[in-house]
């Protein structure tokens, strides 16, 4: 296991969860409330291994699986956070460290053992994307991954898995095969309800079980309409910019 000696210099704008005296307590707690309602949700199943997608790019999903695996950390789980989105991986910018060596490395004899990074100001561990391949899909599909995600799932309490957009590109509807549960993460004001709709179809195309939906940057005065589309979740709302 791969040990990161270097101190992260977090970016503010995306650690909430730990070490951040910026963030609003309310932004604290929205994690802590997500963290305890995902207890509920596991009674009769448990979801270990969760996938975090979006609609479309800039929806905030990558801060929130960044955040949501410190969260449950903070209750004493063992979480591993990988970085899955294999054409535009961001987690090591907001983690501050290289971009050197990830999941790509399997398909050149790497082992899984090896490419684990410690995280010790989150209490988390990390796998990085690693260099970007010429087939993302295919190897998301591939034995070399499913057969990963089956170690460490022994290894681990929780995986949380941050992939590309589902109603772009259909890396996170393949890899949701092999996950328990996917988190839906939607920006107000920013996806249109036609994206939103096709994103959730390509879900279910597979049977993926969607088990929420988080509203990110919610308008809190009340309906917000943009675009002839109108936004009125009682889900969480976070105005953290990610």
């Amino acid at each position: 296991m791969a040990k990161n000696n270097k101190k992260s210099e977090y970016k503010n704008r995306g650690f909430i969860a730990v070490n951040n005296p910026e963030a609003p307590w309310n932004y604290v707690e929205a994690y802590k409330s997500l963290r305890t309602n995902l207890s509920f949700v596991s009674l009769d199943k448990q979801y270990r291994k969760l996938l975090v997608t979006s609609s479309i790019p800039k929806e905030g999903k990558t801060g929130l699986a960044l955040n949501l695996a410190i969260s449950l950390a903070e209750s004493k789980h063992r979480v591993l956070l990988l970085d899955c989105d294999l054409r535009k991986p961001m987690l090591h910018k907001y983690l501050g460290i290289q971009h050197n060596i990830g999941l790509t490395n399997l398909a050149t004899g790497e082992r899984i053992e090896s490419l684990i990074q410690e995280i010790p100001q989150a209490n988390i561990h990390f796998i990085d994307a690693g260099v970007t391949p010429p087939n993302p899909v295919e190897l998301l599909g591939s034995s070399l991954i499913h057969d990963a995600i089956d170690y460490l799932q022994t290894q681990y309490d929780y995986l949380i898995f941050d992939t590309p957009p589902v109603g772009i590109v259909t890396d996170a509807a393949v890899l949701s095969m092999v996950t328990d549960g996917v988190i839906f993460v939607i920006r107000q004001r920013l996806a249109a309800m036609d994206q939103i709709k096709l994103a959730k179809a390509n879900l279910e195309a597979v049977n993926a079980d969607i088990i929420g939906a988080i509203l990110n940057d919610y308008d809190v005065s009340g309906t917000t309409k943009k675009g002839g589309y109108y936004y009125n979740y009682s889900t969480y709302g976070y105005k953290y910019k990610y």
